[in-house]
């Protein structure tokens, strides 16, 4: 009986909220930005997994990879505009719905940790970018290559540390208010402290030491995408039931 109710008003509190946003960012545009963001984000991983250098890589493959291949900076600017339009829309539209689920500031929590995502990615782009407009001059500056490459690396590691702040405080505000699978009640604490794995020993792993422990930071980013693709999915049922 209790669990009935509990249902229900989860179901109410989506359907009233929803219908009060008309000419707002529906509840299904919402999902829609957290279903691309996810798969962009999956895209770009893939992308830069499979072409770019690894952490440590000397200046001479640095220079190799960007100075050949113009094409992959291009392809990282489209991609984080694509990807920062759906984590905008994610936020813009689901916001309203985890405010009124009940754990107002651990919502707030996530949306600092996601602005953070959105802030730091673009330093990470823009150094991607660097890379490649150094790497294509006559003769490029090696000092200026090693100093960009560490920026990176180094600012990746940061980065998950937001994510973690964003996984941890959206996935507790989305359980409470219906719109996230109760599994992220124990997988966000989990991802989270994953993540933060890969924080703490940023240094090492900067460096291109330490691996092992980026590899524990990944299973922490899938469990991120995964919160995304899973709250995003409910959005876009709930915004086309309601519709």
């Amino acid at each position: 009986m209790t669990v009935t109710t509990s249902i229900a008003s989860e179901s109410d509190l989506t359907s009233t909220v929803t219908q009060r946003a008309a000419g707002d960012i529906s509840t299904r545009l919402a999902g829609i930005g957290a279903l691309t963001f996810a798969g962009v984000v999956f895209a770009q991983n893939v992308i830069r997994g499979a072409t770019a250098p690894g952490n440590g890589a000397s200046s001479a493959e640095l220079i190799a990879h960007y100075g050949n291949d113009g094409a992959i900076p291009y392809v990282l600017a489209a991609t984080y505009v694509l990807s920062g339009v759906g984590m905008a829309l994610f936020l813009g539209g689901g916001l309203r719905l985890l405010l009124a689920g009940g754990r107002r500031a651990w919502a707030v929590t996530g949306f600092v940790g996601a602005v953070s995502i959105m802030a730091l990615f673009a330093v990470v782009v823009g150094a991607e970018q660097a890379l490649g407009v150094v790497a294509h001059q006559t003769q490029p500056d090696v000092g200026a290559v090693q100093a960009v490459s560490a920026l990176h690396n180094s600012v990746f590691t940061v980065l998950d540390f937001s994510i973690a702040v964003a996984l941890l405080g959206l996935a507790r505000a989305g359980v409470a208010a219906g719109i996230t699978p109760r599994v992220f009640r124990r997988l966000a604490p989990v991802g989270a402290a994953l993540l933060l794995v890969g924080t703490l020993a940023g240094p090492s792993i900067a460096e291109g030491d330490a691996m092992s422990l980026f590899g524990l930071t990944g299973i922490g980013f899938l469990i991120w995408l995964s919160f995304l693709v899973a709250t995003g999915a409910r959005l876009v049922r709930s915004g086309t039931t309601a519709g």
